[in-house]
């Protein structure tokens, strides 16, 4: 009886630990999202937008199934203006993009289903480097005179060129190279902040994506 109990606390162990190495098989990805950009605050001055990433990511194992992932991924988003835009004596429309660099931290626990199928979960900071913010300006052309189109620096008119989010990814991967994931991603620090001391106004750019990857 002993021995019988020992042969299956060895197999489950074995299991387990191949499990782990399988976790971490392939440590270098690639991967590329279309992302919806979900602005708040700012009193609605931006509608829902979109936006795209693709980047490298490396898994390190900590423990068994746990593992720790930075990434680095290039990002650009668009979000349309809701409201008219007071520039001089005239009103103006647009949309803001945004480009720039993204560094993900992730922690995760990844587990096997199947000889198949690895399922991970992993949470963590962000911090994105916003490196190109323009907004293009078009006319209101129910004024009464036309004016030109202009493009503006977002960076002078209140953007970071750094803010924090805290990530969420949720990964299905195939045959241990080929992946489909879900991720979200809560920003806890302004994309942006104009206005008096006692009357700051902030936007926040929440995101959500779905990602196709690859593992080398």
């Amino acid at each position: 009886m002993i021995r019988k109990v020992f042969l299956i606390s060895a197999m489950t162990l074995t299991a387990m630990g191949a499990a782990a190495q399988d976790a971490v098989a392939t440590p270098y990805s690639v991967r590329a999202a279309m992302e919806i950009v979900v602005p708040s605050g700012g009193h609605d001055s931006y509608q829902t937008g979109a936006g795209a990433a693709v980047g490298a990511f490396y898994r390190l194992p900590l423990a068994r199934n746990v593992y720790f992932e930075p990434g680095l991924e290039g990002f650009y988003h668009s979000m349309t203006a809701k409201q008219d835009m007071l520039i001089g004596d005239y009103y103006y429309q647009g949309s803001a993009q945004l480009a720039g660099l993204r560094i993900p931290l992730m922690f995760g626990y990844n587990f096997s289903t199947s000889p198949l199928l690895d399922i991970s979960l992993s949470t963590g900071p962000w911090m994105n480097i916003n490196l190109y913010g323009r907004q293009s300006i078009l006319p209101n052309f129910d004024a009464p005179d036309r004016v030109p189109n202009q493009k503006i620096n977002l960076f002078k008119h209140g953007f970071r060129r750094v803010d924090a989010l805290w990530g969420i990814r949720l990964k299905f991967t195939f045959a241990k190279n080929y992946s489909v994931g879900i991720v979200t991603a809560v920003a806890f620090t302004p994309l942006a902040s104009f206005g008096m001391r006692d009357k700051k106004v902030k936007i926040y750019g929440h995101t959500i994506g779905i990602s196709l990857g690859y593992n080398f």
